[in-house]
């Protein structure tokens, strides 16, 4: 979980850096640039699935140029005309930047959803966590029974699915409690049926509990 957690949060921060990067370093060569109008004689390398890449030609003080753009967009077709900027100071240097606007947009959200889905998994592992010590630290302490071990099927890692250990213990009156581990990444053959399970359980409430599965591996 924080390895899974760290990846999407680490996605999310490099596409907020991306765009971020993108939209100064526009600005930047908008501000020092000049502005030409251009035509679009080819889409170099278009597919089905992809647009390709953007070949435009104009004219910079009387001198024909030809440029490929440093990115393109679905209303792009040859024969289009369209605005670019150049370095004034060389002429080949070209972007064109009048959807970029859209471009960083997407980043940006992309960046935010990544984030905050691994934020959320991180916060989510965390309370568990939290939960665990607490229980571990103030809960009380009972010897159960392991009266079963299967697979979760709704998770899985390299092929492999984790166990879920479910177990009771009966009180001294005779009143019987039921539990269920959460999911732990060992094989099945790693638990030994013949030793009693440690539970931590909420003294206050007996449906708040810890089902520590390391206790009999």
């Amino acid at each position: 979980m924080h390895v899974f957690s760290g990846v999407f949060i680490s996605i999310g921060i490099l596409l907020v850096a991306a765009c971020i990067y993108i939209n100064v370093s526009s600005h930047i060569f908008r501000q020092e640039a000049q502005r030409v109008k251009a035509v679009i004689t080819a889409m170099r390398g278009a597919s089905n699935e992809s647009l390709g890449t953007p070949v435009v030609e104009y004219i910079v003080d009387g001198t024909h140029h030809v440029a490929t753009l440093n990115m393109a967009s679905s209303s792009m077709y040859p024969g289009k005309q369209i605005t670019i900027y150049y370095n004034k100071d060389h002429p080949q240097e070209v972007r064109y930047l009048d959807e970029n606007g859209w471009f960083t947009a997407i980043f940006l959200f992309m960046g935010i959803v990544f984030a905050g889905i691994g934020t959320a998994f991180m916060a989510v592992k965390h309370r568990q966590e939290q939960k665990t010590r607490l229980l571990q630290a103030t809960g009380d302490v009972i010897e159960a029974e392991i009266t079963d071990i299967r697979e979760n099927m709704n998770k899985t890692m390299n092929g492999q699915h984790p166990i879920v250990i479910s177990c009771r213990y009966r009180t001294s009156g005779g009143r019987v409690y039921l539990f269920q581990s959460g999911s732990f990444w060992y094989a099945s053959y790693e638990i030994d049926m013949k030793k009693k399970i440690r539970v931590y359980v909420d003294r206050n409430n007996p449906s708040n509990y810890y089902v520590d599965v390391d206790s009999v591996v």
